[in-house]
């Protein structure tokens, strides 16, 4: 059986697919692999691809940009667009490698895949296949750790001194893990159904705790507390403007301190027309159901409520439904907090709708295999058992985890517990879930999950906003009057704006205007009009001008968007 994927971060180093059916399209990828898979895909296909550069992170590595679509840059810039971010979070290095398969999707796929082909004429399509270079780069160093902070770090224990007491490989596996402390004041105990899995102690059931569970490390400062203070702190995606946690380690010295924050909220604003977010990360919003707030919650000191708004669900809800029929995933993210990241900062501040998928995660449903020969005797003895469970402790999360480890032959996910002679701890043990081991799924699944996700992406396209003016007219009235009428509809199923959108007003209103030719006169309606609301699926706006002295051939009726597509027409003659 092949070594689990932690135990392989050399395969990082793969550009090219790999020589296996189930294997993924792309490997996973470090930094400078990234790099040249991104420039091979935009100089193979540069009538379809451009690469640029969206910020250089803190520690140097570039932020680079796909833009994806057919035509001129202006042309590409008048359409709606989706703009995917990937590699949003350290934990989540290896979803570069979904956004990576999609860019090579697209590019080759147009002029010969329908969909494909259908989706970039009419749509354009952004990729930042790694928003947080610094922190997915632990993802391929040694030991191998899963790396958070890469900003600006602090005296976490308040001790003058800053950052001297970072995680360390104590027991030289290889492996940033955790160490159980025997402690008659810990809060944790050894999962009765599994001991490899930890739980904590719930005392009302008269459950007494056994252990503290501390990161892997020394106490490096002497002051009796382990790996309490580590060098960086700040994290990228915890450094957006929105629900910015200001006295949080992890949220930076102020809001888009970050290099590559400041880069994206700048490619946010260079990118209007960019109608739809999609994130590959630890939030999650189509799988588990976005905490919501009513349209009409008031702001508290001019800052709207915190979560997603009500008219906001309905249209997540709707595509969720899509999305999880067509992926099967079940993964409700590995982080229910979105404070301070670039997924609340782009709906709540751009107005833009965001969908968030942590595209794999352990299931939690696996069931123990009956060891062999266990066939059971009968009805009766499943009664009795069925009876016995009732009082029978139940797993925690973390020992089905281990339960689908072990069925799967992915049991060295977890790493076992080993006892250790720690130089200031003394007798500890160190173990738990190997780096990466909960997130990152086996090489067949993702595979699988590259596929999916392509499918889900080119469902995208037909539902973004498109307004067109239609039944345009005009009706002699006689004495060279002119009644001109047009509607502007929208037939796709997103509205022209989010809720959030209109609460926000980032984006120009649609633009309704009537151009008469010299001479004429208008004697009723308004020669332009803006239009900020128009629903989805059918949603329409209907307008009438009183014209004097035009012939109908020389009126034009138009509507321009920066977002949702531009039109005009010439009324016909009724």
């Amino acid at each position: 059986m092949p070594a689990p994927f932690f135990w392989l971060p050399l395969l990082a180093g793969l550009v090219g697919p790999l020589q296996d059916d189930a294997a993924p399209t792309t490997p996973l990828l470090d930094h400078a692999a990234l790099g040249t898979a991104l420039a091979e895909i935009a100089d193979s296909h540069p009538d379809q691809v451009t690469k640029s550069l969206v910020e250089t992170s803190r520690g140097g590595r570039s932020i680079e940009l796909l833009t994806i679509g057919t035509g001129e840059t202006n042309e590409r810039m008048a359409r709606p667009g989706i703009l995917i971010v990937a590699g949003t979070d350290g934990s989540h290095a290896y979803t570069s490698g979904i956004a990576v398969s999609q860019a090579r999707a697209l590019a080759s796929g147009y002029g010969s895949d329908d969909a494909v082909t259908a989706l970039l004429d009419t749509t354009t399509v952004y990729i930042v296949a790694r928003m947080n270079p610094d922190a997915c780069e632990g993802r391929f160093g040694a030991p191998l750790a899963v790396v958070r902070g890469t900003g600006h770090g602090i005296d976490n224990d308040r001790d003058g001194r800053n950052g001297e007491d970072d995680h360390a490989d104590v027991n030289a596996d290889g492996f940033i893990t955790m160490m159980r402390v025997p402690d008659p004041t810990g809060q944790w105990i050894s999962d009765p159904t599994n001991e490899r899995a930890m739980v904590e102690a719930d005392r009302d059931k008269g459950e007494r705790g056994m252990w503290k569970l501390v990161t892997e490390g020394l106490d490096d400062d002497g002051d009796e507390e382990v790996a309490e203070d580590p060098v960086r702190d700040a994290e990228v995606n915890r450094n957006f403007a929105h629900d910015w946690n200001e006295h949080g380690a992890e949220a930076g010295l102020f809001p888009t301190d970050e290099p590559a924050v400041r880069g994206m909220c700048e490619l946010m604003l260079r990118l209007p027309n960019v109608q739809l977010v999609l994130t590959y990360g630890q939030l999650d919003n189509l799988i588990g159901k976005p905490k919501s707030v009513k349209d009409n919650a008031p702001a508290t000191h001019r800052v709207p409520p915190l979560g997603v708004m009500e008219s906001d669900v309905k249209l997540i809800e709707q595509i969720s439904k899509g999305y999880k029929t067509l992926t099967g995933d079940k993964c409700e993210g590995a982080s229910k907090d979105g404070s301070g990241t670039f997924q609340t900062w782009a709906y709540t501040h751009r107005g833009v709708l965001t969908l968030n998928i942590d595209p794999w995660c352990i299931p939690l449903d696996a069931k123990e295999k009956a060891e062999e020969g266990d066939e059971g005797d009968g009805d009766e003895e499943e009664e009795e058992e069925e009876e016995k469970s009732k009082d029978a402790p139940k797993p925690s999360d973390d020992a089905k985890r281990l339960i689908w480890c072990d069925n799967e032959g992915e049991g060295a996910r977890h790493l076992g517990w080993t006892e250790f002679d720690h130089p200031t701890l003394g007798a500890v043990e160190i173990g738990g879930f190997a780096p990466y081991a909960l997130v990152e799924p086996p090489d067949a699944v993702r595979a699988k999950i590259e596929a999916k996700q392509q499918e889900f992406l080119l469902t995208l396209g037909a539902k973004l906003a498109r307004i067109e003016l239609k039944e345009a007219e005009a009706r002699d009235l006689g004495g060279g009057l002119l009644e001109v009428t047009a509607a502007l509809e929208n037939d796709s199923f997103l509205p022209l704006f989010s809720r959030s959108g209109r609460r926000a007003r980032t984006q120009r209103p649609a633009r309704v205007l009537l151009e008469l030719p010299v001479g004429a006169t208008m004697l009723a309606g308004s020669r332009q009009t803006l239009v900020s609301e128009l629903a989805g699926s059918g949603g329409r706006r209907e307008f009438r001008w009183l014209v004097q002295g035009a012939d109908a051939s020389a009126i034009s009726i138009s509507v321009s968007t920066i977002h949702a597509g531009s039109s005009s027409v010439t009324p016909e003659v009724k």
